[in-house]
């Protein structure tokens, strides 16, 4: 999976949106559709981003915002249940983070067939082909936090919190992951997550699902 970049991010972090102006953008070739703050770059305009993953950082208003949208194998040995834990202990390895710098706050997983409502809120613009079975597809959420570090073998780094959506589309062998994260914050969500995470997730959208073959 991917690990989280910054440049000069360690501002004082905000990462409520609703005062700030949101775009729609293509990611994939227009083959999703979602809505971001209209200060957040496309990463890929400065140095290279892998073909699996689209990456956007605040570039502006300085709160270390990071969005990292990836597509990657399902993998069917893993839970769903310990589908956020897996692919947060594998972003915290990628940030050289070790066993007791990484941890997870809150973790839940929504079944399409049995969380509808709930599932309407969190993801009103998602729909599934009328081919695919609701059955197969899971939507599990979490937030935790990790230690970063700015360079190999560098012994120092700063944390950071990163919420995590793993879309779970078992249907096309495909866990799309959407994962924003930025410098910890002295106040905390508590249980509840950041306003621009919610929103992000509220407006994704897959327009094409030829794009995962």
């Amino acid at each position: 999976t991917q690990s989280i970049y910054y440049s000069s991010i360690l501002g004082t972090p905000h990462i409520e949106s609703k005062s700030s102006t949101i775009t729609m953008v293509y990611l994939f070739g227009r083959a999703i559709e979602a809505s971001i703050p209209s200060t957040w770059r496309d990463v890929s305009k400065v140095r290279q981003v892998p073909d699996n993953q689209e990456v956007y950082q605040d570039c502006e208003e300085e709160t270390g915002a990071v969005l990292v949208v990836e597509i990657l194998e399902y993998q069917g040995d893993v839970d769903n249940g310990n589908a956020c834990t897996f692919f947060l202990k594998d972003l915290a390895d990628a940030n050289g983070a070790s066993r007791d710098e990484h941890h997870i706050h809150q973790s839940q997983v929504l079944d399409l067939l049995q969380d509808r409502e709930r599932m309407g809120r969190l993801l009103p613009k998602f729909t599934l082909p009328a081919s695919t079975e609701a059955s197969k597809f899971h939507a599990c959420i979490a937030r935790g936090s990790q230690k970063v570090v700015r360079g190999k073998g560098s012994a120092n780094g700063h944390w950071v919190d990163v919420e995590m959506c793993v879309l779970r589309l078992e249907s096309v062998e495909t866990d799309l992951l959407v994962t924003l994260s930025f410098p910890r914050r002295e106040v905390s969500l508590g249980e509840e997550h950041s306003d621009v995470f919610k929103e992000i997730l509220a407006s994704v959208k897959i327009r094409d699902w030829s794009l995962f073959g």
